[in-house]
C-alpha cells in the first residue's frame, strides 16, 4: 500500500514537471528558447479556447435544468406520469453533470486559468530577447 501512495504521488509530480505553463509560472521563461516560446504562446491560445468551449458546454448542460423543469410542467398539466418522472430524474442529473464536469474542467486545465499572466511573462521575454538582440 505504501508503493501505491509514493507511485500516485511521484506520477502527480511528474505531470505537473511536464507542464510547461505551469513551469512558467513557477521559474519564469528565461530558460525556454525563443521558438518554443512562440510555440507555447499558440499552445496556450489554443489550450485557452478548449476551456472556453467546454465551459460553454457545462453551461448549456446546466441550462437544461430550467429545460427540464418546464418540461415538467408542462407534462404535470397533461398528467403525464412517464414524463414527470423523466423531467424530474434529469434535474438532479443535470446539476450533478455541471458539478462534476466544471470539477473535471478546472483540475484539467489549471495552469490556463492563469493564462493572461503566463502569456504576459511570455511576451516581456520575448521583448527583452528582441531588445537583447537588437544591442549586436
Amino acid at each position: 500500500m505504501k508503493n501505491f501512495f509514493l507511485n500516485r504521488q511521484i506520477r502527480r509530480i511528474e505531470k505537473e514537471a511536464n507542464n510547461d505553463f505551469l513551469q512558467i509560472l513557477s521559474f519564469g521563461a528565461r530558460c525556454y528558447p525563443t521558438k518554443e516560446l512562440h510555440q507555447l504562446l499558440h499552445d496556450l491560445d489554443q489550450e485557452a479556447q478548449r476551456h472556453a468551449y467546454f465551459r460553454r458546454i457545462l453551461f448549456m448542460v446546466g441550462g437544461t435544468t430550467t429545460l427540464w423543469i418546464a418540461l415538467c410542467f408542462l407534462f404535470q398539466s397533461l398528467n403525464f406520469g412517464v414524463g414527470i418522472y423523466l423531467t424530474l430524474g434529469m434535474i438532479p442529473a443535470s446539476i450533478l453533470a455541471f458539478s462534476v464536469g466544471s470539477i473535471y474542467v478546472n483540475q484539467k486545465f489549471r495552469s490556463i486559468r492563469e493564462a493572461g499572466r503566463i502569456e504576459k511573462i511570455i511576451v516581456e521575454e520575448l521583448e527583452r530577447r528582441k531588445k537583447d538582440a537588437s544591442i549586436f
